[in-house]
């Protein structure tokens, strides 16, 4: 039988084929690694906030063996932090830790134990009654929820407990920037960090720009520090609490109370009120 003088078609990609499948890859690469990226922080935060939830859990707790207080957040001396008095309760160290919280709590000799990236929210100088000279400063909270009675506590469900403030010296065995509040620097803009050069990590925006919070009546959700910030009801300004405030603590060594910016943006203007950051609402 005669062979035919043209070769088989040949099964090999052409080059411009092949170009044409490596752009579809790398387009679709483009679309879905942020895709994935996003993925992988969204469960990130909600590991985190499923963590806030059992620490709300175990602050109802707490407060129902212990006459329906608040957890304080330092013992009376200035000794064992919240999250010790919460461990009975929760009985798990891995909870204390946000995953996004990175920083190494080793520096030198020192070793600050395992990560606690969270504190609870402190009004400063807040600290209860300050006249018995054996006992000092109660933990008892009149402006904070740390520590207060929770029928002073009027809205439960807006006022914040716990926050997330990752620190590199704050760990397990120590009793540092165990507290927050809503002008502390490191926590809108990261350590060393400022408005116009925030650093990571920062605990109001740990998350999507966002972080997770707890609040009093024990649930936790994902929020915007200026959602934070919103007036609540007929919540009296910075001037009407600085009055209170004064009426409250007349030992007078306390500084006045501090505000706070509406936002974490460098342009931010003082809030209106401490929004979620007080009992007072």
């Amino acid at each position: 039988m005669k062979r035919s003088g043209f070769a088989p078609p040949s099964a090999a990609f052409t080059l411009i084929e092949l170009l044409v499948v490596i752009a579809i890859i790398a387009i679709l690469a483009a679309i879905l690694f942020p895709v994935f990226a996003q993925a992988r922080e969204k469960a990130r935060q909600i590991s985190c906030l499923s963590n806030m939830k059992q620490m709300g859990l175990g602050a109802m707790q707490y407060s129902e063996d212990y006459d329906e207080y608040n957890p304080p957040v330092w013992q009376q001396d200035g000794t064992r932090p919240w999250w010790h008095k919460l461990d009975p309760y929760i009985k798990n160290k891995d909870f204390y830790a946000c995953p996004n919280d990175t920083l190494s709590r080793v520096s030198g000799s020192d070793d600050y134990g395992p990560a606690v990236s969270y504190a609870m929210a402190f009004v400063p100088n807040d600290w209860g009654d300050c006249s018995d000279p054996v006992v000092g400063c109660t933990a008892i909270g009149n402006f904070g929820p740390a520590g207060a009675p929770l029928p002073k506590i009027t809205s439960p469900a807006s006022t914040i407990l716990i926050t997330e403030r990752p620190v590199w010296y704050k760990g397990w065995n120590q009793v540092w920037a165990a507290d927050n509040y809503c002008n502390y620097g490191d926590f809108l803009y990261g350590g060393g960090g400022s408005a116009t050069s925030p650093t990571i990590p920062r605990g109001a925006a740990i998350h999507s720009g966002g972080s997770n919070y707890t609040f009093c009546d024990g649930h936790a959700k994902w929020m915007k520090f200026e959602q934070t910030m919103v007036r609540q009801g007929n919540q009296p300004n910075w001037a009407q609490l600085q009055a209170e405030w004064t009426t409250v603590y007349t030992d007078g060594w306390r500084a006045d109370l501090t505000t706070c910016p509406n936002s974490t943006a460098p342009n931010a203007v003082q809030s209106e009120t401490p929004g979620m950051w007080t009992i007072i609402q």
